[in-house]
């Protein structure tokens, strides 16, 4: 192609110079209808339209070589797009990873996955959603699931790539809690009233407890389900339960359950499976 174009330009110079020259024999020749004039004339018209043909030839050249660079670009545009893509998908990964190493330098025994929720199940009320992890990577049934902000649920179903996830916005969600203050525990657990608000409640308090407002409400580990000290939200009321007299708190999770694109499943941790009752674990 390079060499085509290099031809072409070579003969277009040559024809420039040519009509120069014939140009200024045709200012020398000042009769109009001399001889001199006439085969200039018949001349000129052959080298015109043979300027004209080399003309679309180098036009011709000019178009094909501009298609091979613009398919060239297409392509180098395509690959820098998806190097892009790559980059921005393993940016994504290693931030949720971050998000994820304070939790596991404070609990080295964590075994944490970090996963994507894929989708939300529009026929649940209590915003149960579905992670990219599932068995292979050793995720199971009852996994905690946490973002960074503290507990958001717990896994209930699990296939070899993906999570079903329960929310601690459900009334099927029972955790041993208890009050990182006073001590004092509970049970967790959603309902229809509250999880519309992003609001859980911790159930079960003791007469004499000193649960009060503002108060940080954390896993117990009491069941052997969750690990302890897992962050949940923060009291914002005690009510009065009048079917059976009972006193509870209300909380608000420190996490947006409704909203949350992502999270981690706890695999493993210490104490796993093992129920403690709740004076050992004040001892």
């Amino acid at each position: 192609m390079r060499m085509r174009k290099k031809r072409t330009n070579r003969t277009l110079r040559v024809l420039i110079i040519t009509l120069v020259v014939l140009v200024a024999l045709g200012v020398l020749s000042k009769a109009e209808n001399s001889p001199v004039s006439t085969a200039l004339n018949a001349v000129s018209r052959g080298l015109f339209k043979l300027t004209a043909s080399a003309t679309a030839s180098a036009d011709s050249a000019s178009t094909e070589e501009l298609a091979a660079q613009a398919e060239a670009l297409s392509k180098e545009n395509a690959e820098l797009r998806k190097q892009l893509a790559d980059y921005i998908d393993v940016k994504k990964e290693n931030e949720t990873l971050w998000k994820y190493f304070g939790l596991k330098k404070e609990n080295p025994s964590y075994e944490v996955t970090p996963a994507n929720v894929i989708r939300r199940d529009v026929n649940d009320d209590f915003y149960s959603f579905t992670l990219d992890a599932g068995t292979t990577v050793g995720v199971h049934v009852n996994a905690p699931v946490v973002t960074e902000k503290g507990l958001v649920g717990w896994v209930y179903q699990a296939d070899a790539v993906s999570c079903k996830v329960k929310t601690i916005l459900s009334p099927d969600t029972k955790a041993g809690v208890s009050d990182k203050l006073s001590g004092d525990s509970g049970i967790l657990s959603g309902s229809v009233s509250l999880c519309d608000k992003n609001l859980t409640s911790m159930n079960k308090l003791v007469e004499n407890h000193t649960v009060k407002e503002g108060d940080m409400i954390v896993t117990s580990g009491t069941g052997g389900v969750y690990p302890s000290g897992l962050l949940i939200g923060e009291v914002q009321s005690i009510e009065f339960n009048k079917y059976d007299a009972s006193r509870y708190a209300i909380i608000k999770p420190y996490e947006d359950v409704r909203k949350i694109t992502s999270a981690a499943v706890i695999t493993d941790f210490d104490d796993k499976g093992k129920v403690v009752k709740s004076d050992e674990k004040k001892n």
